[in-house]
């Protein structure tokens, strides 16, 4: 019972981000233009939501250890910090000082010292992305993970989002008629719903490891000598 509950909840949950989706494009209308801006409170609780994927990564592989399972939440750590870390524009938008430009016009700063920090950082760990999923077969635990139920519903959320966020931004020949304030808002509503939708896979697929380690059949022991017929 409890197992269907918690599914229960996940499929909620799934319809729940679709129908934050479809809410985006006429939310972008309705909230106020500051809520979009660098560091504003859409950009801040993208970042909210990153760290508590990357907190719940860490959980799930401090509780599973030394499992083979745990290796998968160990590897979307980094994932989750380096999105976040994109989303802060890797500090610059906490770190910017006051100095001026070419023309003598006050302008913020970023300083030169994280600028030349943030790159290698984000290089280092993306190194150790691609030999940890090739040494720990990352790809065997997510189709193991998987073979049970996938999270469609979930990935053509994070799909559409993606997309919406790209065409708000005018990127790859698509455009939307919007001005530019609402443009960003249903940017930044796309992005929040597609880093939503990337915590619920992580939990479809941890639950999935849950489920594959108590639905492992327990083998009684065979006696070495069997007893004999009287």
């Amino acid at each position: 019972m409890q197992g269907q509950s918690s599914w229960s909840r996940v499929r909620a949950g799934e319809w729940a981000l679709g129908a934050a989706l479809l809410a985006s494009y006429p939310a972008s209308f309705l909230l106020p233009g500051p809520w979009a801006r660098e560091g504003g409170l859409l950009e801040s609780s993208q970042v909210v939501v990153l760290l508590i994927g990357a907190v719940l990564a860490l959980r799930y592989y401090l509780r599973t250890r030394p499992a083979r399972g745990a290796m998968l939440a160990l590897w979307a750590v980094p994932v989750w910090l380096i999105l976040a870390g994109r989303e802060l524009s890797w500090g610059r938008a906490w770190l910017q000082q006051p100095g001026f430009d070419a023309a003598g016009r006050a302008v913020a700063v970023t300083p030169q010292w994280l600028q030349s920090l943030a790159w290698p950082c984000a290089a280092i760990l993306l190194a150790w992305l691609l030999y940890s999923a090739w040494h720990y077969r990352i790809d065997e635990l997510v189709r193991a993970a998987l073979a049970r139920r996938t999270p469609w519903l979930c990935l053509a959320v994070a799909l559409g989002a993606a997309m919406g966020s790209t065409c708000a931004e005018g990127h790859m020949s698509c455009s939307m008629d919007l001005s530019a304030s609402h443009a960003q808002l249903f940017e930044e509503l796309c992005e929040l719903v597609a880093y939503g939708s990337l915590c619920m896979i992580q939990h479809v697929l941890f639950m999935h490891q849950a489920a594959r380690v108590i639905a492992r059949p327990i083998v009684p022991p065979i006696d070495a000598k069997p007893q004999e017929i009287r």
